[in-house]
C-alpha cells in the first residue's frame, strides 16, 4: 500500500507540475478562481469489485444512479476556501456475481450509493494552476438482498456502511476558450485518516485495517450567459480504493473485510451564480 501511495503520489504531483509549467508560459489575463454558488443533475457509474485472493473469490457489479451536486466558492485576493457535496438522488441496482476460479459460486441484488462531502481551503496563484487542501466526510451503502448460492435461494441479506474522513489535496484552474466559453479542470487526491467500516451480516465486527486512496480528475466548460449567471456541463471519473484488513477472530471463526475498488464516472449539467 506504502509503494502504491507514493507512485501515486508522483503522478500526481508531476502532472500538477507540468499543468503549473506550462501556465507560467501563457499570458495571464485571465480572472481566474471567481466567487459562485452552483447546483447540479446528473448521473454516476460505479463499477465496483471484491477481491480475495486467498481464496480466489471475486465478485463484480455496476450501478448508475442520479445524482445532484452543490458547490460554494467564496475567493479573496489571496486566499479561496469552498465546499461542494455530491448526494445520490436515484439509486438503481444490479446483479452482482461472485466467482472462484471462473465457477459462479453465488448472486444477489447490489444497489449501491455513495455521498461525499468536502470542504478546502487554498491559495489563487494563477487562474490555471490553484492549490490546496481540506477534509473529505464520505459514506458509502451497500445493499444486498435476492441471494442465490449455488443456484438455491437464500434469506440472507447484508447492509454495508463505510463512513470516512480524509485529507484532501488538489489542484484546479480555468481559462477561456471565448469571451463566454470557458474550461476547467480540477485534480483531487484523498487519503483516509479514520474509517468506520460496518456490515448487517457481521454485527459487531469492525476491521482492524482500513488503508485505501481515493483520486479523481475533472474537466468542465460553461457559457456565461451574463456577468452573474451561467451554465455549464461537468465530466468526472476516477477510483476509490481499499486495501481490505487481515482474517480476524470473529463468531469463533475468522473473517476479514475483503480488497475491493470502485471505478466510477459521471456528468453534471449545473447552472452557476458569480458573486
Amino acid at each position: 500500500m506504502r509503494r502504491g501511495s507514493i507512485i501515486i503520489f508522483y503522478l500526481f504531483f508531476s502532472t500538477a507540475f507540468a499543468i503549473f509549467i506550462q501556465s507560467s508560459a501563457l499570458a495571464a489575463d485571465e480572472k481566474g478562481l471567481e466567487s459562485h454558488l452552483s447546483i447540479g443533475i446528473g448521473w454516476e457509474q460505479l463499477d465496483y469489485e471484491e477481491h480475495e485472493p486467498d481464496t480466489g473469490t471475486d465478485s463484480n457489479a455496476k450501478v448508475n444512479n442520479v445524482i445532484m451536486e452543490i458547490e460554494g466558492l467564496k475567493r479573496w485576493e489571496s486566499v479561496f476556501t469552498g465546499m461542494k457535496a455530491i448526494i445520490p438522488l436515484l439509486k438503481e441496482d444490479d446483479e452482482e456475481e461472485w466467482t472462484s476460479a471462473g465457477k459462479k459460486l453465488h448472486t444477489n441484488t447490489f444497489e449501491y450509493g455513495w455521498m461525499r462531502v468536502d470542504g478546502y481551503i487554498g491559495y489563487p496563484l494563477t487562474s490555471f494552476f490553484n492549490p490546496y487542501g481540506g477534509l473529505r466526510w464520505s459514506e458509502t451503502k451497500q445493499d444486498r438482498t435476492n441471494c442465490f448460492v449455488l443456484g438455491f435461494p437464500s434469506a440472507d441479506t447484508a447492509r454495508e456502511i463505510v463512513r470516512s474522513w480524509s485529507f484532501l489535496l488538489g489542484v484546479r484552474g480555468n481559462g477561456n476558450f471565448t469571451p463566454r466559453w470557458k474550461w476547467h479542470y480540477w485534480l483531487e487526491y484523498f487519503v483516509p485518516i479514520h474509517v468506520e467500516a460496518t456490515n448487517s451480516a457481521l454485527p459487531g465486527f469492525e476491521p482492524s485495517a482500513k488503508d485505501g486512496y481515493t483520486l479523481d480528475l475533472r474537466v468542465g466548460v460553461e457559457y456565461s450567459c451574463t456577468e452573474a449567471l451561467s451554465f455549464g456541463i461537468l465530466v468526472y471519473g476516477g477510483r476509490m480504493h481499499w486495501d481490505g484488513s487481515n482474517w480476524e477472530p470473529f463468531s469463533g471463526g475468522l473473517t476479514k473485510w475483503p480488497e475491493n475498488d470502485t471505478d466510477y464516472l459521471g456528468g453534471i449539467l449545473n447552472i452557476s451564480w458569480r458573486f
